[in-house]
């Protein structure tokens, strides 16, 4: 019996009876699709966790260590800011309602936490915070199952995508405000200058025999040296599609440049084609008929003259 298909797999995942009796017997018996649905389900399982029965571990030192290596941090900002909150806590004391706030001690007198109104009039002076020992592995999430609850396998996926993005978005900010702080004024980057196309040769088009169309034709240099036509034609009735040329002054050569079906068309002239020997530009009706040669049934025609 062949595999099951990864459809039926997730709906199983999402568990949705999608398999007959048959099928349920060779997943019993086969190892690579009962793998991939035991693959399947964990996952499922994690994207579906309620995060309010979820109970974050307090990360380790070293994992600010590796933070601040790959962002490429200071020195100065190599210390973890979860070992310093902690610190601050163990040596300050916060006035909340119902506490007393913790009078002033002379210089070089430990402080001691604030005793409520209604403690003994003793306290305890606050042991102080012990170093860091070794750094340790990250504590895996400590989490309690849930029933599974009816619904369709699309409203899961949709859930559990939305959880997932919230999730993701709201760790992203808390981690960049409390690790790295609000980081240095965010300057804006330069907006890159257009390049300037400079003009060497034009040419004004008119329109030939049974055509009223009309406009120009500029060569014109850019930066790197290359060059290119820009014809601009006003629009015009053609039974086919119209095509730009160059041609020789007697009409026996001629190369095309490309489809006019923009306004205004820009075409990239060839390395090496010498628009001396072609300085007319011409711009044909042609018919789709396959021939890729000149239809003799040119719209509108220019020569070139070299700008001053």
């Amino acid at each position: 019996m062949k595999h099951l298909d990864d459809e039926q797999l997730s709906l199983l995942a999402l568990g949705e009876p999608a398999v007959t009796p048959a099928e349920a017997d060779h997943l019993a018996f086969c190892s690579e699709c009962s793998g991939t649905l035991a693959a399947l389900e964990r996952t499922v399982h994690a994207a579906t966790i309620d995060p309010a029965e979820v109970e974050l571990a307090t990360p380790g030192p070293h994992n600010w260590a590796a933070i601040h290596q790959a962002l490429g941090l200071s020195p100065d900002q190599a210390e973890d800011p979860l070992s310093r909150q902690a610190s601050w806590g163990n040596s300050t004391t916060t006035t909340m309602e119902g506490a007393v706030p913790e009078p002033k001690s002379a210089p070089g007198t430990p402080l001691t936490p604030a005793t409520p109104a209604t403690a003994a009039s003793t306290a305890t002076p606050a042991t102080p915070a012990t170093p860091a020992a070794q750094p340790t592995p990250p504590t895996p999430l400590r989490r309690r199952v849930r029933d599974r609850r009816p619904g369709s396998a699309a409203s899961r996926w949709v859930a559990m995508a939305a959880a997932a993005g919230i999730v993701l978005g709201a760790g992203a900010v808390w981690a960049a405000y409390n690790f790295l702080g609000q980081g240095p004024e965010a300057v804006p980057s330069p907006t890159p200058t257009a390049s300037q196309a400079v003009t060497i040769a034009q040419a004004p088009l008119q329109p030939l025999e049974s055509y009223t169309a009309n406009g120009k034709a500029l060569v014109e240099r850019l930066p790197d040296g290359s060059r290119q036509l820009v014809v601009q034609l006003s629009d015009g009735q053609v039974s086919g599609f119209r095509e730009v040329w160059v041609i020789s002054p007697d009409l026996s050569k001629l190369v095309s440049l490309g489809v006019l079906d923009g306004e205004p068309g820009v075409f990239a002239i060839p390395e090496g084609l010498d628009l001396a020997e072609y300085p007319i530009v011409d711009v044909s009706n042609e018919p789709f008929d396959g021939n890729p040669g000149h239809s003799s049934d040119s719209i509108a025609r220019g020569e070139l003259a070299a700008e001053n």
